[in-house]
């Protein structure tokens, strides 16, 4: 499978700040991959980067092959929105609109007016006059319309309803079916998003700590339940990322696929087994050391 996205020990700084930090990550063709992370973990300088909009400080990013950096032979195949995309102010939505139909070649108007109708909005609108989640809707679904080869969409439903937000998911997901391309979504929750997602990309702290299909990412961990003894004595030789114990209840988070071999030998040992889901071990992941510093503020 062609790979749209490669990068080699990507590395980006800020001052003294260390945005990127060794990220090597693939990304194939027609393919949703949700790039998650907290808040100031470098999803945006991640995708800035791709979108040619930032330079890298060390390392090697390719898209379609190619350095996307002033490259226009790059940049004409893809598309980056975010949610405060910043227009003239006093543009009517449907000005905006023809300035996407007359730089992305596969534009396409009729599906985008359908979204405004849908969405509740005219092209006679200014930008200036959208709420946070509408100008949100807008910059999403101008995006989606130009059904760029590889399209970016950064923390794209800020500030959108949660019934709004479903909706902008169903639609994602129907029109990637109808016209697959390779599909980039940032977000610090994955939640809403892991039904549509075929990959997941996790970033904490500028380095990546998952790269995988949804899939395999769902038989990659799981949780055992059970007395303090029995979960240390299962788990001394294997790497826990999350562990709880406490008289009522005390659980362990296990970082290896769960097979049924696995889950005999855990029953024998008194545990129960049960699943980890991708939001969840992302969670774990990134967060092992907040248990400690939670206690430390009482």
């Amino acid at each position: 499978m062609n790979k749209i996205v490669k990068t080699t020990n990507l590395c980006k700084t800020f001052g003294k700040k260390h945005a990127l930090s060794d990220v090597s990550v693939s990304i194939s063709e027609n393919s949703i991959t949700g790039l998650i992370g907290r808040n100031g973990s470098g999803k945006t300088t991640l995708m800035r980067i791709l979108a040619g909009k930032l330079d890298k400080a060390n390392g090697e990013a390719l898209v379609f092959g190619k350095e996307p950096m002033d490259n226009l032979a790059v940049l004409n195949k893809m598309v980056y929105t975010y949610h405060n995309v910043q227009y003239d102010q006093n543009l009517h939505l449907k000005t905006i609109l023809f300035g996407y139909e007359a730089i992305f070649l596969n534009f396409d108007g009729t599906f985008a007016n359908k979204l405004m109708r849908y969405f509740d909005l005219t092209g006679k609108m200014k930008y200036k006059s959208l709420s946070q989640g509408m100008a949100s809707i807008f910059n999403f679904l101008c995006a989606l319309s130009c059904r760029a080869p590889l399209t970016m969409l950064d923390e794209p439903v800020l500030g959108m309803d949660v019934t709004v937000r479903k909706s902008a998911y169903e639609i994602l997901l129907r029109d990637y079916t109808e016209h697959p391309r390779t599909i980039i979504v940032s977000s610090h929750l994955l939640s809403e998003l892991e039904s549509i997602l075929s990959d997941i990309l996790l970033i904490d702290n500028g380095r990546v700590v998952l790269n995988n299909s949804v899939d395999d990412i769902r038989q990659s961990a799981y949780r055992i339940d059970g007395t303090p003894s029995a979960i240390g004595g299962y788990a001394a030789d294997k790497k826990v990322i999350m562990q709880k114990k406490s008289e009522l209840s005390s659980f362990a988070v296990i970082y290896e696929q769960c097979t049924e071999a696995v889950i005999e030998s855990a029953k024998k040992q008194g545990l129960t087994v049960s699943p980890v889901r991708p939001e969840e071990l992302c969670v774990f992941l990134t967060q092992q050391n907040k248990e400690a510093e939670l206690e430390c503020l009482w």
